[in-house]
């Protein structure tokens, strides 16, 4: 892996390095010790945090406005430091009223830096690197979250609630290294007093106060990448599920089949996002990763009248294709939410992408669930075939969009032209 030249490149990518330290940490760290030092029940911990997720939806639009306004650099500091303070107040939970007001603010905090920081990373790239600085910063963060199991097994292994203050304490100051990282970035360009967003650049005829909320194509998009983004609930739920219940795989399988996760992901991730150059080869690369899916689908439904060992093959060959499907589907989610987003008011695009994707797989672990423990391995065919469908509205959803933002509808023979000055007919 070659790290980016010196300059904002590399100050974006320490963000995003000491950022993906907080998951990390938090995934698991955070719940025991709400449990093990707060004395939450685990219901309390999952309806809390659920409930928080949910607050959190309604902070990303109106984040990305405020820093198209004001700076999205600005804002990502103010927000870092916000996190940083309320991850500091975990240390002060007691009781479960105090746990959900203190995990609501983090919900719309954490929500809210999401497409800021993503706009930051506007400013510093140009179209022809953008997908390529994700896919690195996807590495960087992948890294980052693997380096924090050490942190989380040492926790575990002390099991005292000295430790885990520790652990959380950890994860604040991680956040408050953003924030001084974040002085770094370049600011991204604000509209003069009065001029409002569209003083930055051509926008649609249909963006107009409304924005986004305007933008039906768009939005449509992040409701269908919300949708083949439940890969991710599909490793993290469904296969660990499956694995265990539905199997005769070792115990250690689940545990084999995430690193191998990682791993590819760190191997391919690059190689994967130097294929996307433009809106029409996003498209396509969201399709190939949806057409990935149903296939991994058709494995792991296969595993179940396995032995042990084929089990563990035909395992790690289904979670293979259900992680080129992840690469696929992140590149080409990339190139999509900031190429067909009006780039006056990107924040508030990314916000929308963000809403829209979330507001999907919020529901992906109780339909993955109910799919797999209901219909066992018929389950997984069902998820497959609703993938495909999916898979298969990427690229007219795409021309839609293209369309509707540049006012000709391109045919992606090869590759849409990049044509950024034509506005949409009224």
């Amino acid at each position: 892996m070659i790290l980016p030249p010196r300059g904002p490149l590399r100050v974006y990518a320490a963000v995003t390095f000491f950022d993906s330290l907080v998951p990390g940490i938090m995934l698991a760290g955070g719940v025991l010790f709400f449990t093990e030092v707060a004395h939450l029940g685990a219901v309390q911990v999952g309806s809390g945090l659920s409930l928080a997720a949910l607050v959190g939806l309604a902070a990303a639009v109106p984040a990305g406005r405020l820093g198209d306004r004001t700076g999205h650099r600005r804002l990502l500091i103010v927000l870092s430091l916000l996190r940083a303070l309320i991850l500091g107040a975990y240390q002060l939970v007691d009781s479960y009223p105090v746990f959900l007001v203190v995990a609501c603010l983090a919900g719309l905090v954490e929500s809210a830096a999401g497409p800021v920081r993503q706009a930051c990373l506007g400013a510093v790239t140009t179209p022809g690197n953008r997908v390529r600085t994700l896919a690195f910063n996807r590495v960087v963060r992948n890294i980052g979250a693997t380096l924090a199991t050490p942190a989380l097994g040492l926790a575990l292994a002390l099991d005292s609630p000295l430790a885990f203050r520790a652990l959380i304490g950890a994860g604040a100051v991680s956040v408050l290294t953003v924030a001084l990282v974040a002085v770094r970035l370049p600011e991204t360009p604000v509209p003069s007093a009065g001029a409002g967003p569209a003083a930055t650049g051509p926008r649609p005829a249909g963006a107009g106060r409304a924005g986004v909320l305007r933008d039906r194509p768009y939005l449509a998009l992040a409701l269908l990448n919300g949708v083949l983004v439940t890969h991710m609930e599909l490793l993290e739920v469904g296969m660990p599920l499956w694995v265990t219940g539905h199997t005769r795989a070792p115990a250690w399988t689940t545990s084999a089949l995430l690193f191998l996760n990682v791993l590819i992901a760190i191997a391919l991730q690059m190689r994967v996002g130097r294929t996307v150059t433009g809106v029409g080869s996003a498209a396509r690369a969201l399709r190939r990763g949806g057409y990935c899916l149903p296939a991994a689908a058709v494995v792991f439904a296969a595993t179940g009248t396995l032995g042990p060992l084929p089990g563990v093959l035909a395992l790690s060959a289904a979670v293979t294709l259900l992680t080129l499907t992840e690469l696929l589907q992140s590149a080409g989610s990339w190139g999509l939410s900031y190429d067909l987003a009006d780039a006056a008011r990107l924040g508030e695009y990314q916000g929308a992408w963000s809403t829209g994707t979330q507001l999907v797989r919020s529901c992906a672990p109780l339909l993955v669930t109910l799919a797999l423990s209901s219909l066992a391995a018929t389950g997984w065919l069902v998820i497959g075939a609703g993938y495909a469908v999916a898979a298969a509205s990427a690229v007219p959803l795409a021309r839609r969009a293209h369309a509707w933002r540049t006012g000709e509808r391109p045919r992606w023979v090869h590759e849409v032209p990049e044509r950024r000055d034509r506005v949409r007919p009224r």
